[in-house]
């Protein structure tokens, strides 16, 4: 008989996906069932303009966690964590499901090292590794590694921490009251969220990791193929793509800030950890 492995940890995945041309349906197909055997449960939701064939495999799957009305970023992420949270794990794990998807490939036993962190600390945020940050193109590592450094400042952190993936594990509890702070609507989440975890008043364990590195050529498997890695990576860092990653790179900062303003907090306790992996 075989041996059924059990999940590192009792930890629920809440998880959002947009994937208009169904790009990673064959890696759905191959690493849900291997993520459904990590965690108690799984809750994706979706945007409006995600590919039926990809919502409704993961209905089938019985991951499916719902649709939100827009491609706000806020109500879709907070729609994420609601639904694992009901689904009864001590612990839940956010992370994008196609992050999520690419860490199953790149590093399992990391991210099974990961989750054992929630058997220790109620507060993990996972960062990348700098290799692994510096993996995805230039324009979004440049003006994340600046709103990384600006965000840690508010909050008066010293070292490097990366908040941007955006990944952490955190208890029900603390996951209940981290929707009841949340307000921002769309990108500025990414540095409202920061801001909040930090002021929950519970030690900050953080980890970085080399599987979160650049997710998004797993959607152009067959492009890169044909042109080269180095040549697609170069087609981003055009004008437009630096507009937009120094935009949402001060709406993180500015979005930062004003939570920092409407809920002061002493900066938090920061123990740096690594995953065992093993």
């Amino acid at each position: 008989m075989r041996r059924v492995a059990r999940p590192p940890a009792d930890v629920a995945l809440a998880a959002t996906l947009h994937d208009a041309r169904g790009a990673l349906r064959a890696d759905v197909e191959r690493f849900l069932p291997r993520l459904q055997a990590m965690y108690r449960g799984i809750a994706v939701t979706t945007t409006p303009g995600t590919a039926p064939r990809i919502v409704a495999r993961l209905a089938a799957a019985g991951v499916h966690a719902g649709t939100a009305p827009s491609n706000l970023r806020g109500p879709l992420y907070r729609l994420a964590l609601r639904r694992a949270q009901a689904l009864g794990a001590p612990a839940v794990h956010y992370v994008d499901f196609d992050r999520a998807l690419h860490w199953m490939r790149r590093a399992p036993r990391e991210l099974r090292a990961v989750l054992r962190l929630a058997r220790r600390h109620p507060l993990v945020v996972v960062g990348r590794t700098d290799k692994a940050h510096r993996s995805h193109h230039v324009p979004l590592y440049a003006t994340e590694a600046l709103a990384n450094r600006l965000v840690a400042a508010r909050l008066g952190i010293a070292g490097r921490m990366d908040f941007l993936a955006p990944s952490f594990l955190l208890t029900r509890e603390l996951v209940a009251t981290l929707l009841a702070r949340s307000r921002a609507r769309d990108e500025g989440l990414y540095g409202e969220w920061p801001a909040l975890l930090c002021g929950l008043g519970v030690p900050v364990a953080y980890v970085e990791c080399r599987g979160l590195d650049w997710e998004t050529p797993d959607r152009h498997r067959r492009t890169i193929r044909r042109v080269g890695l180095p040549a697609w990576r170069k087609r981003w860092s055009n004008p437009a793509e630096w507009d937009l990653r120094v935009g949402l790179a001060a709406a993180v900062v500015r979005t930062a800030t004003e939570a920092v303003r409407r809920r002061p907090a002493s900066p938090p306790v920061v123990v740096r950890v690594a995953p065992r992996v093993g």
